[in-house]
């Protein structure tokens, strides 16, 4: 099991590596390499190189552990978003950008993708629950796009709720080639997804795509 100190996380992530933030870590490394029922707290403070106390410092169990691993994820794309939002950029290469900043991170941190694929299934109601919240605030996000669009004349009329949930699952669906094709392949399909939806889509619901 490879171990991780804060000098590691700090370098392999960009990111202060806060003991919160290290345990995140080495409990992504541990669930995809177990799985979440599986993977124990001394595995996770062994790869983390802390203590087991010390996790209940910040987390209250795994089940907490896994949420953060979400929430933390689901953030990171809210900032993403809202920048572009920020930017005043047309819709379609808002929706273009967003594919290619989707792909492009999974396609770094394949543990994480792991973990995401696979954890969003397993949990109890009340987790279940929690991530149901996080992902209808993603899909939210894609139908003020698909809005956005409509209104400004980039998109056709359609119902803006069901071509959200259309594009969320089309991506997440892709996203799942991770886990069933081998590695050099998955890579190649997530360097041209990107392309590929982005023309999926436009022909959908594109103005020009009748």
């Amino acid at each position: 099991m490879v171990l991780l100190n804060e000098s590691s996380f700090k370098k392999e992530r960009g990111v202060k590596g806060d003991k919160r933030g290290l345990i995140r870590e080495a409990a992504i490394r541990v669930f995809s390499e177990k799985g979440f029922h599986e993977a124990r707290a001394d595995e996770i403070a062994q790869t983390a190189g802390v203590a087991v106390g010390t996790i209940y410092n910040y987390f209250k169990n795994k089940e907490d552990i896994l949420y953060d691993i979400f929430a933390t994820e689901f953030a990171q794309r809210r900032r993403f978003y809202e920048e572009l939002r920020a930017s005043g950029l047309p819709v379609v290469e808002q929706i273009r950008q967003i594919l290619e900043e989707h792909f492009s991170r999974l396609n770094k941190r394949r543990e994480l993708l792991q973990v995401l694929l696979r954890e969003r299934f397993e949990p109890g109601r009340e987790l279940k629950t929690k991530l149901a919240q996080l992902y209808r605030e993603m899909v939210s996000y894609i139908e003020d796009l698909i809005r956005q669009g409509v209104e400004e004349g980039w998109l056709r009329r359609c119902n803006p709720k069901i071509i959200a949930h259309a594009i969320f699952g089309t991506v997440e669906s892709v996203i799942g080639c991770g886990m069933i094709y081998p590695e050099g392949e998955v890579g190649e399909i997530f360097r041209e997804a990107p392309k590929e939806l982005a023309e999926f889509i436009w022909k959908g619901i594109g103005m020009e795509g009748g």
